[in-house]
């Protein structure tokens, strides 16, 4: 029969070995990595201007413009396969006037994106697939930059934000730190450029004909200028606020301005910014790791001691002395 302090040992060693293998496997449970979540529920932002501005068309091929209401509404779906590593996200993106009895009457535009994002960085693996109420079928865009997730641990320096209607992404800068929901939020001002969108790719929407003074048609191109106020979680880098201006028009080939698409200063409501960091994890990297190494220590120093208790002389000799 063993001694007690043989089996006290023993005890020990196992304790030991169980809470490091604990630690090690602590950081799945914890989810202190700061990956994108895979079990979010509030997925949608949704911005609002009371008082924008549409371009509608007359029968006479000129437009006019009117004062509408206008919701942007970016819904993000994840899709499977969804890894470790990476997750397939669908994101739809549209621009509704409140203005019309139907829903039909009400859409502006609407594009449906697909792609594959690394959970860590926020960062487009593969070329992603777009479609759109106007284009089909679908097409693919490389998407460069990030979108709805900066990389985890979020830094105070500019990061490159995909815009969707240049298709390309333009530098977001830091400019301001707060608290939303008690958690650390860092806030991104982007400023992209009025760039002539029918340089950048061909569309159906890029340009059309319009009445010139002379009477006759000459044709005009689709131009795009944006300012976004871009709120991230400091923790896990999902985007948890967008407040941005947009101006969309056309123009000839002097860039002069002959038709409005639409131009609006929409924001989100504090109730759902809330909303969306609130559901975010609890648990930080920081104390993840320091958890992770907590326990890793504890069990490596009981491990270290059931061994001396276990092969120290004075513990041979006893237990050959008790077998005598």
């Amino acid at each position: 029969m063993l001694p007690k302090s043989r089996i006290a040992s023993a005890l020990l060693v196992g304790l030991g070995l169980a809470l490091i293998v604990a630690g090690l496997i602590a950081p799945r449970f914890l989810n202190g990595d700061a990956r994108f979540p895979l079990n979010l529920e509030n997925t949608t932002w949704t911005l609002h201007d009371p008082e924008a501005t549409l371009g509608e068309a007359k029968d006479d091929g000129t437009a006019k413009d009117v004062t509408v209401p206008l919701t942007r509404q970016l819904h993000m779906t994840v899709q499977n396969p969804a890894t470790d590593k990476a997750v397939a996200l669908r994101v739809g993106d549209s621009l509704l006037r409140g203005d019309k009895e139907s829903d039909f009457e009400n859409l502006v535009t609407a594009a449906t994106w697909s792609m594959q994002m690394d959970r860590n960085t926020g960062l487009i693996d593969e070329p992603a697939r777009v479609s759109t109420v106007m284009a089909l079928p679908e097409e693919t865009v490389d998407i460069d930059g990030v979108w709805l997730k900066f990389p985890s641990d979020v830094q105070k320096e500019s990061y490159p934000v995909f815009d969707p209607t240049l298709r390309a992404a333009v530098d977001a800068e830091f400019t301001g730190e707060s608290e939303v929901a008690g958690r650390t939020v860092y806030t991104f001002t982007q400023t992209v450029p009025d760039t002539n969108v029918a340089e950048l790719y061909p569309g159906e929407q890029n340009s059309l004909m319009v009445p010139g003074p002379d009477g006759d048609a000459k044709k005009a191109f689709k131009h795009h200028a944006a300012e976004r106020e871009i709120t991230v979680d400091q923790i896990t880098g999902l985007v948890v606020g967008i407040n941005e201006k947009v101006d969309d028009y056309y123009a000839d080939r002097a860039g002069e301005r002959v038709r409005g698409i639409y131009s609006y200063d929409a924001a989100m409501d504090e109730q759902q910014v809330e909303a969306l960091t609130g559901q975010l994890p609890t648990v930080t990297q920081g104390l993840s790791r320091t958890v992770t190494y907590a326990v890793i220590g504890v069990g490596s120093l009981l491990v270290l001691a059931g061994l001396i208790g276990a092969f120290r002389p004075g513990g041979r000799l006893r237990a050959t002395s008790h077998r005598a």
